[in-house]
């Protein structure tokens, strides 16, 4: 199976270069009637070809697993074409070929190439759906412990059985709870015989899954010794408990491996992304917004005595204490040991201050704040730090939310839990949806969340 995968990867890199040389021929023979690429043009195209590998491999398309959603897949080629246009049309423009390039052919060139790209990828995943219904191309596992792991680990596969995974049985001692009523295959001891005789049938078993609790370590030794000179591969499936906590990292420290369960890890290619996002995103926007700001500078001066911005301390990155600025909004400036929230007609609120919550353009000094290190476009809102104290001992897991920058906009906020939370349960839904964005950030993820706040995300009325 893994010679597969690997021939798999190596023709879909070659089909990848194939389909962008061959939509630039056919874009090519099209708008000029011949396939006579002059130097120029050729330059150009070599290097869309050699910057298509290099994103496309920085974005994890070559080494992604069939379990990723073709939605996820899409995603991450859209981000690494977007990345692989810029840059051509950067090099274009530094070396000053881009005056001998025709605009045309080379947009529609990148267009022709973009859906080919994209349509290989969808009906490659229909092709390998159909070779799995066929029962050819999936990978057969049996499972080591039939308790709640187990369970846990069966309803994730069952509602995802497009990844092709077959259970070939299910191997412990006795049933624990939450798979009583199953029929076990035999015992943990068992499990290597089965092995090599699924191997010897013809039908061999690809991975044995082991699910059993952490606290049994002398059973999965014994487990992992004994399948040491089976021919299929020994996977770990994490404790229930992994799934509360983040993307976890392995590292090796005086001869020791520990694994880190709770440290947010981005790919080098995810980082600067994030990065270089953040920055020319903040520079956008406050070149875009600066009339804006000055005037609702002026009309916040005007509207009611006090300063034009509002600062408060809040948790950054880590938990560190960091200054965030918005416009003011409110008569008074609060940042003790109690802020109340704003309420529905709170009296603090000023004339403009209303209007300002309202359309979330109190938030614009913010992009300020990226530009200094503080922020980030995209992360879990801060809050006011009185209200980390309170929630920290409130809610299980809280403070994760902090393992990366605060963003000016966020996944909690796209999906309506912004504004008041005057319920334990309010906080509770945005802080779910906050881990949920951290564990599974992509940097296509940040660019759906900017573009839905921009649709509907200004203008909010729970926005008090």
């Amino acid at each position: 199976m893994d010679a597969l995968k690997h021939i798999r990867t190596g023709l879909n890199r070659a089909t990848d270069i194939g389909i962008v040389l061959l939509s630039s021929l056919i874009v090519h023979y099209l708008y000029f009637g011949d396939l006579n690429v002059i130097p120029v043009r050729m330059i150009v195209l070599l290097f869309s070809i050699g910057a298509t590998y290099i994103f496309f491999v920085l974005g994890g398309l070559y080494t992604t697993r069939d379990g990723l959603r073709l939605g996820e897949e899409l995603s991450r080629l859209t981000v690494s074409f977007m990345l692989m246009v810029l840059a051509t049309g950067l090099f274009a423009f530094l070396s000053k070929i881009a005056i001998y390039v025709s605009r045309f052919w080379f947009g529609v060139y990148m267009l022709l190439a973009y859906c080919g790209l994209c349509g290989y990828r969808i009906l490659h995943r229909f092709y390998l759906i159909w070779l799995r219904r066929q029962d050819r191309y999936s990978q057969s596992i049996v499972i080591a412990g039939a308790g709640a792991l187990c369970a846990f680990t069966l309803r994730r596969l069952q509602e995802q059985h497009w990844v092709g995974i077959k259970v070939d049985g299910i191997f412990d001692d006795q049933a624990r709870d939450g798979l009583e009523d199953v029929e076990l295959s035999g015992t943990l001891r068992d499990i290597p015989s089965h092995v090599e005789q699924r191997r010897s049938d013809g039908r061999p078993i690809d991975q044995v899954w082991v699910a059993l609790p952490l606290k049994e370590e002398d059973a999965i030794t014994e487990l992992v010794e004994s399948l040491k000179d089976s021919s299929a591969d020994v996977c770990i499936v994490p404790n229930v408990f992994a799934n509360h906590l983040l993307n976890g990292t392995q590292f090796h420290i005086a001869d020791l491996s520990v694994v880190n369960v709770s440290e947010v890890q981005l790919a080098p290619f995810g980082e600067w992304f994030k990065i270089a996002f953040d920055y020319v995103a903040a520079l956008l926007a406050i070149i875009l917004f600066m009339p804006v700001m000055i005037i609702i500078g002026c009309l916040i001066w005007l509207d009611s005595p006090g300063r034009i911005l509002f600062k408060q301390r809040r948790y950054g990155i880590d938990g560190q204490e960091i200054e965030v600025w918005k416009f003011r909004t409110m008569s008074v400036s609060q940042d003790g040991t109690e802020v109340p929230q704003a309420t529905a007609n709170d009296e603090r609120v000023t004339r403009i201050g209303r209007f300002l919550r309202r359309t979330s353009l109190d938030e614009l000094p913010q992009f300020f704040n990226v530009l200094q290190g503080r922020m980030s476009v995209v992360g879990p809102r801060p809050h006011a730090v009185s209200h980390n104290e309170e929630y920290r001992k409130k809610i299980h897991g809280y403070m994760m939310r902090h393992k990366i920058k605060p963003g000016i906009t966020g996944w909690a906020q796209v999906n309506g839990w912004r504004g008041e939370t005057d319920t334990l349960e309010k906080m509770e839904n945005r802080v779910r949806y906050d881990l949920e964005y951290i564990k599974n950030w992509s940097a296509w993820l940040d660019i759906k969340i900017v573009w839905l706040t921009i649709l509907h995300g200004f203008s909010n009325k729970n926005a008090y």
